[in-house]
C-alpha cells in the first residue's frame, strides 16, 4: 500500500514476488506518476491498482505492507482491518527475517542519515557483509536477504518509520539518538507524539543491548529512565582520547553539534571489534553524502556550499554560524510548523537572503520583523536558485539550505538538491574547492 519516494516501496514488492508471493500494489497517484517505481516492477508477476485505492484490494488480501508515508489515520487501514488484514510494514517483515544479525539502528530529527554512513564506514573492513539500509533509500527487504549472525545491519530510521514498530525481542542490539527537535508536526501533530515514535526504538531492547543518548537533550533524561538497555551518553565536547582514540586523530567534521554522533558512530565501532588504528584512518577518509555541505565548483573567489538535505532550521543555522560574515542564504520549501527565530537570528549574519515556497514567505516575515534587508520572495524555486547565483560575487559563499520540506515542488529533498547542483554546473569560470 504505497510505492514510496525512495524505492522501498517497489523493492518490497519485487522482493515478495521473488519469493512467490501473490502481490499487489496499490497507490493513490497515477502510473504516470511513478514511472521510476514502475520500472523497477516490469516482467514481474505483480498486479497494480494505480490512481485509487478499491475495498477490493484489501478484500482479497491476507498481509497488507503499509509504506511509512500512509497517515496512521487513513481511512483505508480501517477499511483494511474491516477485511481481516494483516497490517505490517516493510521494517517489520525485514527484522523478523533478520533478528539474530547485529544491529545498530540510528534515528534523530537530523543527523541520523550521516552518522549511519560514518558508522558503516568504520567497520568496513570487519569479517562479514556490512549492509547500510533504511531510511536512507532503497528496499530493506532486499537489502537484508541472506544476512547471517556473522553480518552486520546499519540501520537509519525515521519517525513514519518507527511509528507503531514491532520489533523483535532484543533488538536493536546498539541504537543511537542523534537529537531531538521539533519535527514532522504535519505528520505527529505534537512535539509528544513525534519524540514517542522515536522513542519506539528503545521499547524491545533488553539489558543486553546499549542505548546512546545526546547528554542534555529534551525528553532523553526520561528515555534514560525507561530504558532496559544500557545508556551511553554522548556529548559535543568530548576528546578524541576520552574514548580511545590518539589525541591527533583527525574527526570528519568540525561543527559542534556533529561530535556526539561521532562519538556514537565510533564507540559502536570499537564495540564491534574494529582495532582503534582502523577507526583513525577510516574517520580522516570519511566521504561524507551527498547534499551535506557539499562543496560544489564555483566562480573564481567564490563558494557555493549544497545543504540540500536540510529540510529542518537547525542544521541550517549550525551551518551559517560556520560560514564568514556576509554570506548569501537560499532557503524555503513546504512549511511544516516549525520555530524559526534561532534560524532567522544566524540568518542575520548574510548579506542577502533568497527565500521560496511557503516556509519560505514565514522566514521572510520573522526576517522583515528583525528588520532584514536584502530579501529576495520568488514564486518557484528554480527562480530562487537562479536569483541566488546571479547575486553570488567575489570573496562570497552561498549557503543552498533550503530548511523546509520538498513536497510542495519535487517528490524528494534529492530530486530538489540536484536541481540546484545542476544550475551550478552552468555556471562559468570554475575554481576546485572541497571543505
Amino acid at each position: 500500500m504505497g510505492l514510496g519516494s525512495f524505492g522501498g516501496g517497489a523493492g518490497a514488492a519485487k522482493a515478495l514476488a521473488n519469493l512467490g508471493a501473490d502481490v499487489t500494489v496499490t497507490d493513490l497517484r497515477s502510473a504516470e506518476q511513478l514511472p521510476e517505481a514502475l520500472a523497477l516492477l516490469q516482467g514481474l508477476p505483480i498486479q497494480t491498482v494505480l490512481g485509487e485505492h478499491t475495498r477490493a484490494s484489501f478484500e482479497k488480501a491476507e498481509v497488507v505492507i503499509v509504506n511509512p508515508a500512509v497517515p496512521a489515520n487513513s481511512p483505508w487501514l480501517q477499511i483494511a482491518r474491516e477485511c481481516h488484514c494483516t497490517l505490517t510494514s516493510e521494517v517489520e517483515l525485514a527484522l523478523t527475517a533478520c533478528a539474530d544479525v547485529p544491529c545498530t539502528a540510528i534515528t534523530g530529527t537530523h543527523g541520523k542519515s550521516t552518522t549511519s554512513a560514518l558508522l558503516a564506514h568504520l567497520v568496513q573492513d570487519l569479517q562479514g557483509r556490512t549492509v547500510l539500509a533504511g531510511n536512507l533509500g532503497g528496499s530493506l527487504l532486499e537489502k537484508t536477504q541472506g544476512l547471517t549472525a556473522d553480518d552486520r545491519l546499519v540501520l537509519e530510521l525515521s519517525s513514519f518509520q518507527l511509528d507503531g514498530l514491532l520489533a523483535p525481542s532484543g533488538w536493536p542490539s546498539m541504537a543511537i539518538l542523534t537529537c531531538l527537535r521539533e519535527d514532522h508536526l504535519d505528520r505527529h501533530q505534537t512535539v509528544e507524539a513525534y519524540a514517542a515514535a522515536k522513542q519506539n526504538l528503545l521499547t524491545t531492547q533488553d539489558e543486553h543491548c546499549r542505548v546512546f543518548l545526546p547528554e542534555g537533550e529534551p525528553f532523553t533524561q526520561a528515555w534514560a529512565q525507561k530504558a532496559k538497555a544500557g545508556v551511553t551518553w554522548t556529548r559535543n565536547c568530548w576528546k578524541p582520547e576520552d574514548i580511545g582514540l590518539s589525541p591527533s586523530a583527525a574527526l570528519p567534521f568540525p561543527e559542534t553539534y556533529r561530535q556526539g554522533q561521532i562519538q556514537a558512530a565510533v564507540e559502536v565501532a570499537i564495540t564491534w571489534g574494529v582495532p582503534t588504528q582502523t577507526v583513525e584512518k577510516r574517520l580522516a577518509d570519511f566521504p561524507g553524502l551527498p547534499h551535506r555541505m557539499e562543496s560544489l565548483p564555483a566562480p573564481e573567489a567564490c563558494e557555493i556550499w549544497n545543504n540540500g538535505v536540510a529540510t529542518h532550521p537547525e542544521p541550517t543555522a549550525e551551518a551559517l554560524r560556520h560560514l564568514p560574515q556576509g554570506a548569501i542564504l537560499l532557503a524555503g520549501g513546504k512549511d511544516k510548523g516549525l520555530c524559526l527565530k534561532a534560524l532567522a537570528e544566524a540568518a542575520e549574519r548574510c548579506d542577502s537572503i533568497h527565500l521560496f515556497g511557503k516556509g519560505g514567505q514565514r522566514l521572510a516575515e520573522e526576517l522583515v520583523f528583525l528588520n532584514k534587508r536584502k530579501l529576495f520572495l520568488y514564486p518557484t524555486t528554480a527562480e530562487a536558485m537562479d536569483g541566488a547565483l546571479q547575486d553570488l560575487r567575489p570573496d562570497h559563499s552561498l549557503l543552498f539550505s533550503p530548511s523546509f520540506s520538498s513536497f510542495d515542488e519535487f517528490k524528494n529533498f534529492q530530486e530538489r538538491a540536484i536541481l540546484f547542483q545542476e544550475k551550478c554546473g552552468k555556471l562559468k569560470r570554475y575554481s576546485k574547492r572541497s571543505k
